[in-house]
């Protein structure tokens, strides 16, 4: 009751007062501004009355702390970027607590982008032992074929379809090579963001650069 008595002298005669002593240190703080008729208008946010009239800003025990000078009211384009920014700034709230609850630190994401760079480098590597294996065997195929034709004798039909069996094989190898590549390119611009931020949250810095693995060139065709 007390209390309640007190902010109302505080209200009405607009002078800064102090509630009693067992308030102790709060931190919230209260926002006053006069109206037309010179009567004091306390709130715990500002509003464009504050903002338009000029405010001043309060402890919780109602002393001043600085008076803040009118400002010019905002547009209806201004105050859809202001909400704009207020939105983005908490879905990055957000996101970063996502964030945290995944990785703990920079180098948390690195070994989570590493460990899938690794595995498509298996897959790579699998595919470019056929892809040579392929070439041997295709290479081997064409030489027959050609001890025929400096015969001068027809290559036969099988030998011929032999050999274009391993030429679509080894097409698909090479694709196989390059989709793989192309998924650890992805892989890296996925997790360059993350580990940004999280060198940002953390204060920590990165550990390593992205795996070396599979940095060398797509595959290009070549019978």
């Amino acid at each position: 009751m007390l209390k309640k008595i007190a902010l109302l002298l505080a209200l009405s005669l607009g002078t800064p007062f102090s509630l009693a002593a067992d308030d102790g240190e709060a931190k919230a703080r209260w926002f006053r501004y006069y109206d037309d008729r010179g009567q004091p208008n306390v709130t715990d946010t500002v509003t464009p009355e504050h903002v338009s009239r000029g405010y001043e800003e309060l402890t919780a025990k109602f002393s001043l702390i600085r008076k803040v000078p009118p400002q010019k009211p905002l547009t209806a384009a201004e105050l859809a970027a202001a909400k704009a920014k207020r939105e983005q700034e908490a879905r990055q709230v957000k996101e970063d607590k996502q964030l945290r609850r995944l990785y703990s630190s920079p180098q948390d994401a690195e070994k989570a982008r590493n460990r899938q760079l690794d595995a498509l480098q298996l897959r790579i590597d699998f595919s470019s032992n056929s892809l040579a294996n392929l070439r041997q065997r295709r290479a081997e195929e064409a030489q027959r074929a050609a001890v025929f034709e400096r015969q001068g004798k027809p290559v036969p039909a099988d030998l011929k379809e032999s050999i274009a069996a391993y030429d679509r094989q080894i097409q698909n190898a090479q694709k196989e090579i390059n989709a793989r590549k192309a998924e650890q390119e992805k892989v890296r611009a996925e997790y360059a963001p993350i580990i940004q931020r999280l060198q940002e949250l953390t204060g920590k810095p990165a550990s390593t650069p992205a795996a070396a693995a599979g940095n060398a060139a797509p595959a290009t065709a070549k019978p």
